[in-house]
């Protein structure tokens, strides 16, 4: 099967994760040279840490980087698929037909590691991008981060913890290339929670407050709108406000407080979509979010 023809096994509804997944081919991102399981991070007793970076193959110098992470409730996922229902490669290919770079990034999940690894993931992967950014062909000054789900949280994280004048060592980690800017030019959070409160108090599955190492002060810190500041870049937040997973209230709460702080933030809401935009079409959404990108990292 080709990539491209992934689909879920069933029309419609809510389907099982699946248990494996069938041989695919994989023609690549178009117009991508790509670099594929780059090694970003070591950590002893864990596997080694990949992200898959596709550059457009005929640019000509520096291309701005956005840095997809993908969602899954941190307890699933893979840096090398999107939601099933969108249909996959899309995405991707979207970001490189705007003319910028697209890095795609595996963390750790939680049954390999509580909070807040899976930020020192994502933090390490922006250092190894930004370090090795002269013979990958990207621009270090302009990069973006989009997540969806657990993914924008994690986006939020590097965005809202990265543009501090000073951030705790503790949060980001100093994996890999271990230290380094972490400064954002733009965030798309699509269908985000701005509080973990919930996660916390789970008991069944692999959230509670196991998740955070049973350290209560860190799922406050944990939480996004816990690290609003004014020095946050433009931020674009997407919900559907029948979000049924991460109700609509958590980006509406997140943007009328980064609203306060003077942050540029939008918020768009879609009518009738579910989480994951399901219900709804799903290109006008990645259209947007690639618009919004391309509009905070190709101008000049």
């Amino acid at each position: 099967m080709d990539l491209r023809d992934l689909a879920p096994p069933l029309g419609s509804g809510v389907f099982p994760p699946p248990r494996f997944l069938p041989p695919l081919l994989d023609n690549g991102v178009r117009g991508a040279r790509s670099w594929t399981g780059l090694t970003y991070a070591f950590v002893p007793g864990y596997r080694p840490l990949t992200l898959d970076l596709h550059r457009p193959i005929h640019a000509n110098g520096p291309v701005p980087l956005v840095i997809w992470i993908h969602g899954g409730g941190w307890i699933e996922g893979d840096r090398r698929y999107v939601p099933l229902q969108w249909g996959q490669q899309t995405l991707f290919d979207k970001v490189v037909a705007a003319g910028m770079a697209v890095a795609t990034v595996d963390y750790r999940l939680l049954a390999e590691a509580p909070f807040p690894a899976c930020v020192h993931d994502c933090a390490a992967a922006l250092r190894y991008l930004r370090h090795h950014s002269p013979e990958l062909g990207l621009n270090p000054e302009r990069v973006g981060v989009w997540g969806e789900s657990a993914g924008a949280q994690l986006a939020a994280m590097i965005a809202f913890l990265g543009s501090r004048r000073y951030v705790e060592a503790s949060l980001v980690g100093s994996l890999g290339v271990g230290a380094g800017s972490l400064g954002t030019s733009a965030a798309v959070l699509f269908y985000g929670p701005d509080q973990m409160e919930t996660i916390a108090e789970e008991e069944n599955g692999l959230h509670g407050l196991g998740a955070f190492d049973g350290e209560r002060e860190l799922v406050r810190q944990m939480a996004p709108i816990e690290q609003v500041h004014g020095d946050i870049p433009p931020v674009l937040l997407m919900h559907g406000d029948a979000d049924g997973v991460v109700g609509v209230e958590h980006s509406r709460r997140l943007h009328q407080a980064l609203q306060a702080a003077g942050v540029h933030a939008t918020l768009e809401v879609t009518p009738g979509a579910d989480h994951c935009f399901l219900g709804t079409p799903i290109e006008p959404h990645l259209d947007r979010a690639v618009s919004f990108l391309g509009q905070h990292l190709l101008a000049r």
